[in-house]
C-alpha cells in the first residue's frame, strides 16, 4: 500500500481566486512582522495573503522569507501604506538603563566586600 507523503497533502481552499495573478508587495524574515503588515493592509480594505508563513513557524531554524501578496491593482497603494508604517531612524535608540544596572551591581559587591573586611577586622 502506497502511503501519501503528508507534506504533499496541502489544502489550498484558503487562497483567493486572484492568487495566481497577485503581486508580491513585501518580503519579511519574520512571520510576525508579515502578519502585522498584512493586518495593516486589511484594515485599509486591501485584500492580501501571506506565502510561506506556516513553513516559517513549522521550521523556525531555517531562515525563510514570508511574502505578502496583493491584487495587482492594489499593489501600489499597499506599498505606500507599508512605507508610511515603516519606522526609520537615523541614529540608534538610547539604551534604556544606560548601564545603571552594572553600577548598582558593582556598588552592592563593593558594599559586601567592605562589610566582610569590617567583620574580619573586628573578629
Amino acid at each position: 500500500m502506497d502511503m501519501p507523503n503528508i507534506l504533499d497533502n496541502f489544502d489550498f481552499d484558503e487562497l483567493p481566486e486572484w492568487a495566481g495573478e497577485g503581486e508580491i508587495v513585501a518580503k519579511f524574515y519574520s512571520s510576525m512582522e508579515a502578519e502585522v503588515a498584512a493586518a495593516r493592509l486589511r484594515s485599509e480594505g486591501i485584500h492580501c495573503f501571506l506565502a510561506n508563513s506556516i513553513s516559517q513557524s513549522v521550521v523556525p531554524h531555517i531562515q525563510g522569507i514570508v511574502r505578502l501578496h496583493t491584487r495587482i491593482a492594489d499593489a501600489e497603494k499597499a506599498r505606500e501604506i507599508l512605507q508610511e508604517a515603516a519606522i526609520e531612524t537615523d541614529e540608534p535608540l538610547p539604551m534604556r538603563n544606560s548601564g545603571k544596572g552594572a553600577l548598582v551591581l558593582m556598588a552592592v559587591v563593593i558594599g559586601l566586600v567592605l562589610a566582610w573586611l569590617l567583620v574580619q577586622a573586628m573578629g
